[in-house]
């Protein structure tokens, strides 16, 4: 039988041992609900840090200079058309004269026609109303003839001009595009085909503007492997004026 002095004593006992644990577990409570708030906030954190996620795609403007002409223009048109790649073309004033057709199929086709100057001139040797009224107007004027829409969007040749004609077109509506990546077909001391696709395969970046020109069969050779190559690695062919939310 036990006592009352017994029982007392348990009880006793009972109450220091719960005493002695009780701070362990109110401290372990109060950390485990630490870590759980430092876990939401981190992970709230990590999402509004994170990059905002969209469907945008990579864009490059593949763009072709000096045309039009009969033997390269509609080679590479027609490959343009297959694969279903839109592009830009800065044609010549003169050239647009001597080759209506072709010029109109470079419109119906559904490319950007860009001025490229009427005699493909050295803009930077000419004054600044010369420049628009002997090369810029005329060719403009030509291309408006054929389908209605007159550019004011421009490429000097060889990417030459003065910095005060370039204040002076921007003033008057004018916009200038260069490009961003050299193909290099031009130069004809280095303008195969294998080598044209290598300088693609290591220049291009996102909003690329890549120039290449109508005038050699090197080109036109190297387009498919172009297209394919950039369409595997995630880009979008959109024109220049698209690219740079330019008019047209």
């Amino acid at each position: 039988m036990i006592t009352k002095r017994a029982w007392t004593y348990k009880i006793l006992l009972l109450t220091v041992f719960l005493l002695s644990i009780q701070p362990e577990f109110v401290e372990s409570a109060n950390l485990n609900n630490e870590f759980e708030l430092q876990s939401n906030v981190s992970r709230e954190g990590q999402m509004l840090n994170q990059p905002r996620k969209t469907n945008t795609p990579k864009r490059i403007a593949l763009t072709f200079d000096d045309g039009p002409d009969m033997v390269n223009t509609p080679l590479l048109l027609d490959i343009l058309k297959e694969e279903g790649v839109l592009a830009t073309f800065f044609v010549v004033g003169n050239q647009v004269e001597r080759y209506p057709e072709m010029t109109l199929r470079i419109f119906n086709d559904g490319h950007f026609i860009g001025n490229h100057s009427w005699t493909h001139a050295d803009l930077s040797k000419l004054s600044n109303e010369d420049i628009i009224d002997l090369e810029l107007a005329p060719t403009s004027k030509a291309i408006e003839r054929l389908t209605g829409y007159y550019p004011k969007v421009i490429r000097p040749p060889y990417g030459s001009l003065r910095e005060d004609s370039v204040k002076f077109l921007k003033k008057e509506g004018w916009q200038i595009v260069r490009w961003s990546l050299d193909t290099f077909d031009w130069d004809k001391t280095r303008n195969n085909p294998e080598d044209i696709v290598t300088r693609i395969n290591r220049g291009h970046h996102s909003n690329a503007i890549i120039l290449m020109h109508c005038n050699g069969g090197e080109t036109v050779t190297a387009l498919p492997n172009i297209i394919h190559n950039l369409r595997a690695l995630g880009y979008d062919f959109v024109t220049v004026p698209r690219l740079l939310d330019l008019e047209g």
